[in-house]
C-alpha cells in the first residue's frame, strides 16, 4: 500500500512536467526528442522534476521485476534511486566478474537509463572482513565496463570508493555532468 502513494506522485510529476514541455509538431510529424533545443527552452527545474519523477516510476518498475528477491530498490531524501546487490549475488568470492544475477539488475537499470539525463554512482566492496582492497575497485569498474557495454556512456558512470560491506551499491541521480 505504501507504494501508491509514490506511484501517483511520480505521475502526477510527469503529467506536470508533460504539460510545460509539450512537443512542438516537426515537418516529419515525429515528436522531437526529449529537451532537444527547440523554440520553447525547457527549464533546469523541468527537467529536474521530470527526471526525479521518471526514477520514481523506474524504482517501481524495477521492484515488481525483482520481486522475491533480494535486491533493495529504494528512493532517497533527494530524489535518487539507490539499489543495493547483495555481495554474494554480484561475485564470488576474490573474483571481480560480473555474476549472472547481477547482470540482470545492470542490464535493467541500463535499459531504464540509457535516454535519461542521470548519472549512475557505483561502488562494490572487499569480500567479507577485507578491506577496501584493489579488488573493490576492480569490481566497482567491472559494473562500469558491463554498463558502458549496454549503452551507458562512461561519462555518466562515477566510481565511488565507499563500499558497504555486503552489497554492491547504484545510486542512479540527476546530477549534472560536471
Amino acid at each position: 500500500m505504501r507504494l501508491l502513494p509514490t506511484l501517483s506522485a511520480a505521475l502526477v510529476l510527469v503529467f506536470v512536467a508533460g504539460c510545460k514541455t509539450a512537443p512542438s509538431s516537426s515537418p516529419s510529424g515525429t515528436a522531437p526528442a526529449p529537451y532537444a533545443s527547440s523554440s520553447t527552452p525547457v527549464s533546469p527545474a523541468t527537467k529536474a522534476a521530470s527526471t526525479k519523477a521518471n526514477l520514481a516510476i523506474e524504482k517501481v518498475r524495477l521492484t515488481e521485476l525483482f520481486r522475491g528477491t533480494p535486491v533493495v530498490f529504494a528512493l532517497q531524501p533527494d530524489g535518487s534511486l539507490r539499489v543495493d546487490v547483495p555481495l554474494h549475488f554480484s561475485f564470488d568470492t576474490g573474483k571481480a566478474v560480473v555474476k549472472p544475477p547481477l547482470a540482470a539488475v545492470l542490464d535493467r537499470i541500463a535499459s531504464g537509463q540509457r535516454d535519461e539525463l542521470t548519472r549512475v554512482l557505483i561502488s562494490a566492496p572487499p569480500d567479507a572482513g577485507g578491506k577496501a582492497t584493489p579488488l573493490s575497485a576492480e569490481r566497482a569498474s567491472n559494473v562500469r565496463a558491463y554498463l558502458v557495454t549496454h549503452d551507458l556512456a562512461e561519462a555518466r558512470l562515477t566510481l565511488s570508493s565507499t563500499a558497504s560491506a555486503a552489497v554492491v551499491r547504484l545510486v542512479v541521480t540527476d546530477a549534472p555532468l560536471p
